[in-house]
């Protein structure tokens, strides 16, 4: 029965009985808009008259919404008092990204380095031969798990070093991944 509902929804998707290929002239379209106006502005003439009405006597639950609203207005901030806020805090916990294109092995201490110092590495390995860059890979992913670092593939030849405060959504990388050959490995030897 799922199945069939399943089938169902998809061919209402791209059903087009509905839709008329004619369109109707608009002089049509304004008499109707006129129509659906008239019956509605006596819909709001009594809506205020019962509005007034109720509007003499307060009742209780007006007046505890009225409480509830001021005090929820001592909640909100403004925008410029947040951004202050957000300014003031220390720059320690300020976020950077360094862009690293390795060109030999001993490049290898640098990226290490900046993980120590908290900051993501962004390492794109196309200007190294492949038995050079998986060196520095395996130096580099050694290092990581020493540090509590994070190191994930992003692209073909893309790695991304992370700190341990920092999360990345690895779920967005594959889907922006499909059209690529996310499987290359430099332990695979290129024909």
């Amino acid at each position: 029965m799922a199945l069939r509902d399943s089938f169902n929804k998809i061919i209402s998707y791209f059903d087009t009985d509905e839709v008329s290929e004619v369109e109707e002239p608009a002089v049509a379209s304004v008499k109707r808009q006129q129509d659906a106006a008239q019956p509605a502005s006596q819909q709001q003439k009594a809506q205020s008259h019962q509005y007034h009405q109720s509007a003499s006597r307060p009742s209780q639950q007006q007046v505890q919404s009225g409480q509830n609203r001021r005090s929820g207005e001592e909640n909100i901030h403004s925008l410029p008092t947040r951004r202050q806020s957000h300014n003031q805090q220390p720059a320690q916990e300020k976020t950077t990204i360094a862009l690293k294109l390795p060109r030999k092995y001993e490049d290898a201490e640098e990226i290490v380095d900046l993980l120590i110092r908290n900051e993501c590495v962004l390492i794109d390995f196309q200007y190294m031969l492949e038995a050079q860059a998986r060196r520095c890979l395996d130096f580099i992913d050694g290092a990581s798990k020493v540090l509590a670092g994070n190191l994930q593939k992003v692209g073909a030849s893309m790695y991304l070093l992370t700190p341990i405060n920092v999360i990345v959504d690895a779920e967005e990388m594959t889907l922006a991944a499909n059209g690529q050959d996310v499987s290359f490995n430099y332990d695979m030897k290129r024909r």
